[in-house]
């Protein structure tokens, strides 16, 4: 997959409140220049996404601070991430987001325990109901103390649980940010990964083609190992919202 034949999403929390217009004119200005995903949708609005010809790619569970690598947090947050994945089966809404929690002075390796255990205990629903659980890994600068901040964490414990309903959400921003090489991490695991996140490095803001992150080489990178699924723009806009996702669209294209 090159070029044009590549697929977009917008997340609504970055985009849809700045845009300066209603869902419907939203949803339906995404889709004339190029995206055919959202992400992160409130109810209220998935509607709108949809007549517009838009996929609602996801949602976000619970537990980003409080989350899956603390076993006392289980019977809490279990029901309520089993809760997600009814949510999105019946929107159908292919994913839900998950999140390891907050380090707190635990070793990686028992937050990994953790984490297989409770996405284990899951599982067996997800698959039933043909969802995809994805586990973010985020940067401890925005996200401070938060336990899955390398892509090592996402992909060894997608490998421990080994099911294909099971996949890492690799934010390229957020792992550059703690110092990853986004190309090569994301070109040795692609089959473990089920989506991408961008934005520029330390400003958050759109993909640059001079930027601190060098997406020409990813994009390269990504497209010759096989990934096929979404770009998930997920970056905070500082003029114009549609035409900074227009060019973040043309910007990957040139260089797929």
């Amino acid at each position: 997959m090159k070029g044009n034949a590549m697929k977009f999403s917008a997340a609504d929390w970055c985009f849809a409140g700045k845009a300066g217009v209603e869902a419907e004119e939203y949803y339906e200005k995404l889709k004339q220049i190029g995206f055919d995903a959202v992400e992160m949708v409130e109810p209220a609005r998935r509607a709108a996404a949809k007549a517009a010809g838009l996929k609602v790619l996801n949602l976000s569970g619970p537990g980003m601070t409080c989350g899956l690598n603390r076993l006392e947090n289980h019977k809490e947050l279990l029901p309520k991430i089993k809760d997600s994945i009814a949510e999105a089966a019946a929107e159908g809404i292919e994913a839900v987001i998950v999140f390891s929690g907050n380090r707190k002075g635990q070793f990686d390796s028992e937050g990994l325990r953790n984490c297989r255990a409770g996405i284990e205990a899951i599982l067996p629903e997800a698959e039933a109901k043909g969802v995809e659980i994805q586990l973010e890994a985020l940067n401890v600068y925005d996200h401070e103390d938060y336990q899955a901040d390398s892509s090592r964490y996402m992909f060894s414990l997608v490998k421990a649980v080994k099911s294909p309903n099971f996949k890492a959400l690799f934010d390229i921003y957020h792992l550059e940010m703690m110092g990853e090489d986004a190309a090569e991490a994301i070109a040795a695991n692609v089959r473990s990964i089920g989506h991408l996140h961008l934005a520029e490095a330390k400003t958050r803001t759109m993909p640059l083609a001079d930027g601190a992150i060098d997406y020409k080489r990813i994009v390269r990178a990504t497209l010759d190992a096989g990934y096929s699924r979404h770009w998930g723009m997920e970056f905070i806009p500082c003029g114009d919202v549609f035409e900074e996702l227009k060019a973040s669209i043309a910007l990957l294209r040139e260089n797929g």
